[in-house]
């Protein structure tokens, strides 16, 4: 019997198997519990956020270490700009980024897909399933160093909850060091070497690569309807399949950027084909929905957002149908993941009924942030929150002079900027910094004292503790909102719950 064991281990074992001297994380569901297993046990170290993660990683690379960064899927936003440029810039040592998804939404702002990345920056995505991750892991730095880009490892919360096979063990040969020559060339010129040169390799990578699986049906199945899936999507059709003795022709892939198309296109043939992945139709997308007997999410055979048994039973009852209308039941439309209410004893209670008292007659929208203050919008407190750090730049949009409410890990990851940015120009904008010294939706990871740092920044700053009551901290908002310019209200509170690693 096949040897398993929960995947976040296999991780484990492969970095010190390849003796990985950077690791990086920024917490965040579903990685917060591998990144600290690997901060245990491999020397692995938290950071502000994910750009800093990636630039870190890039200079161990450029230094001759292996690195490794992980951060979830809307991380994966922030990193994107050296992401995007190392790819032509060239790298040293591999890096390999775990990007971990979220398809059901479990405890995200949203179920964007991570292989995405890999068509905008042009680098190898790899989506493993539980059977080939700890394969997948060493041949992302194999394909690091042979093509000299980043690799992205896109895995899910069910793929890291899984158990995976036991890989064996490996070997990578030493790093060749950075490549200065990159600098002989243009911009411009760098792009035309790396389509000319490197691209093309990635492709030839993808297509002969062993973690693609091209299996015939067999069985009574005529042959006529083909699967093709990726990363653990794969392990739900193969179970679907398995439980309903369903035998038809099935692709697993977890090379999938870019997309092995020559070789689907020879296995394929002129079968229907039903294309089972989650998020997003990346594959579906570049294969052609409509035009060579492709379904999926676009054809209605599949819904968008994480997948099920049922959805994928469903899909493949169907597949003979060019267009299926799924009943998507209001109930469904409101299942939005999850939803909580603040802390019974959270210290900020009193600063969010203030806000609330002050809003109640003066039509004010208040700018929250992707931490704790998010669940306060079902009672009316906050109005808007888009992204981590993001509540003092909107908030400098609005006409009036308006709260941001920001945490104090918030503030440090991306939102310092964005206070700067309110001094330098001037803006009428009120930002609460709730300083309770920890990130206590990610697990409780500690974070800088926000005091220092916000008043280098500003000149109007007023720290508070819990101890202030109600009415005070109503009479301070009042007041500051009266001012002109860039006002700060460090609150300060100690947040008594663990809220575990989401």
């Amino acid at each position: 019997m096949t040897e398993t064991a929960p995947c976040i281990n296999k991780i484990a074992s492969a970095v010190r198997e390849f003796d990985l001297r950077s690791i990086t994380c920024v917490p965040g569901y579903p990685v917060t519990e591998l990144a600290e297993l690997l901060i245990a046990e491999a020397g692995a170290k938290w950071c502000l956020n994910e750009k800093v993660a990636l630039e870190i990683a890039l200079g161990a690379s450029a230094s001759g270490s292996r690195s490794m960064v992980i951060v979830k899927h809307v991380g994966m936003n922030l990193l994107s700009d050296p992401l995007i440029t190392a790819s032509t810039h060239r790298i040293g040592a591999g890096i390999v980024i775990i990007a971990g998804d979220d398809p059901m939404a479990v405890a995200s702002q949203n179920e964007q897909d991570s292989r995405y990345w890999g068509l905008i920056a042009e680098v190898p995505v790899l989506d493993p399933n539980p059977t080939n991750l700890h394969d997948a892991i060493f041949e992302a730095y194999r394909i690091s160093e042979t093509v000299s880009t980043p690799v992205i490892i896109r895995v899910t919360d069910r793929a890291l909850e899984s158990g995976c096979v036991e890989g064996k063990a490996q070997t990578l040969n030493r790093p060749e060091p950075f490549d200065r020559s990159i600098w002989e060339y243009s911009m411009h010129g760098r792009h035309q070497l790396f389509h000319r040169d490197t691209y093309p390799l990635i492709e030839d990578l993808s297509e002969r690569s062993h973690l693609n699986r091209y299996r015939e049906g067999g069985g009574s199945g005529d042959g006529q309807v083909c699967i093709i899936s990726s990363g653990y999507a794969s392990m739900i059709v193969a179970s679907v399949m398995r439980q309903k003795g369903i035998e038809m022709p099935h692709i697993s892939l977890s090379f999938v950027n870019p997309l092995p198309v020559k070789r689907i296109v020879d296995f394929i043939g002129d079968r229907r084909v039903l294309v089972v992945e989650e998020t997003e139709p990346v594959i579906e997308g570049q294969l052609g929905t409509g035009t060579c007997n492709i379904f999926g999410r676009r054809s209605g055979h599949l819904p968008y957002g994480g997948l099920t048994e049922a959805d994928i039973l469903f899909a493949i009852e169907n597949v003979d149908k060019n267009e299926v209308t799924l009943d998507t039941t209001p109930e469904t439309l409101k299942n939005r993941g999850y939803s909580r209410d603040i802390c019974e004893d959270c210290p900020f209670i009193p600063v969010y009924e203030a806000v609330r008292a002050i809003k109640k007659n003066s039509g004010m929208m208040i700018a929250g942030d992707m931490g704790c203050s998010i669940r306060t919008a079902p009672t009316g407190v906050v109005d808007v929150a888009y992204a981590l750090g993001g509540a003092i730049g909107i908030a400098s949009g609005m006409p009036a002079k308006s709260i941001a409410i920001i945490g104090d890990f918030g503030l440090v990851h991306s939102g310092l900027q964005a206070l700067i940015d309110a001094e330098f120009n001037q803006r009428d904008v009120l930002v609460i910094v709730l300083a309770n010294r920890v990130s206590a939706m990610t697990g409780g990871q500690k974070v800088p004292d926000p005091e220092r740092i916000v008043r280098a920044c500003c000149n109007d700053v007023v720290v508070i503790d819990e101890t202030a009551g109600g009415q005070a901290i109503e009479q301070l908002i009042r007041e500051r909102l009266s001012a002109k310019g860039v006002s700060v209200i460090v609150a300060r509170g100690e947040c008594r719950k663990d809220l575990g690693a989401r």
